[in-house]
């Protein structure tokens, strides 16, 4: 069976350790088909990687990471057959905020569901990412921010809360119809990009 084109597979790690985060995405770099879609650190002290690839490949960079990274090693998922626009959105390839149309906003503390969340969202309605940032910048929260219709809008997010609130990680949501024009100019310089 061919495995479909718009699906990938991601790896989150999260180290509790800058420089053995990077050693270990290092690494995970030589040893394993991987690639990486965004290595940074956070804050307080810590270091990501999100890297995508097959499931083999990213099984072997997780048992890496569990072997080198030991006790640094906080946190690792592997999140499989998720659409392309979720990868491509972490990555930092994002859409801008529309003079029309409304914004919803998914808060949560855990990334895995938060990406799966997303994936849902993608699934359920036309809507385009505007920021993703997976603990970046804000702590140990993570969120994404979405455009679209107000029903496209309504629909994507009443089921990324759905599935966020079953698995107890949904911290808030909010659909802001219309947003005044001052919220969306302070909105496009707040939001970050990644891609270097």
């Amino acid at each position: 069976m061919m495995e479909d084109s718009r699906k990938g597979n991601i790896l989150i790690a999260e180290f509790k350790s800058v420089s053995r985060g990077i050693m270990v995405t290092d690494s995970m770099a030589k040893s394993a088909s991987i690639n990486i879609v965004q290595a940074s650190t956070l804050c307080p002290g810590k270091y990501m990687i999100i890297a995508e690839g097959e499931i083999s490949a990213l099984v072997s960079a997780e048992n890496i990471a569990g072997q080198q990274g030991g006790r640094h090693l906080f946190s690792s998922a592997i999140v499989s057959s998720i659409n392309r626009k979720v990868i491509e959105a972490i990555g930092g390839k994002l859409g801008n905020p529309g003079s029309d149309g409304a914004i919803g906003i998914i808060e949560g503390p855990n990334m895995a569901d938060l990406v799966n969340s997303s994936d849902i969202a993608l699934n359920s309605a036309r809507v385009d990412f505007i920021e993703y940032r997976l603990a970046r910048g804000c702590g140990v929260n993570s969120f994404y921010i979405m455009t679209g219709t107000l029903s496209a809008l309504s629909e994507a997010v009443k089921n990324a809360a759905a599935y966020l609130g079953e698995r107890g990680s949904l911290l808030a949501y909010r659909i802001i119809p219309g947003p005044d024009r001052q919220v969306l100019k302070w909105m496009k310089s707040s939001l970050c990009s990644y891609q270097v």
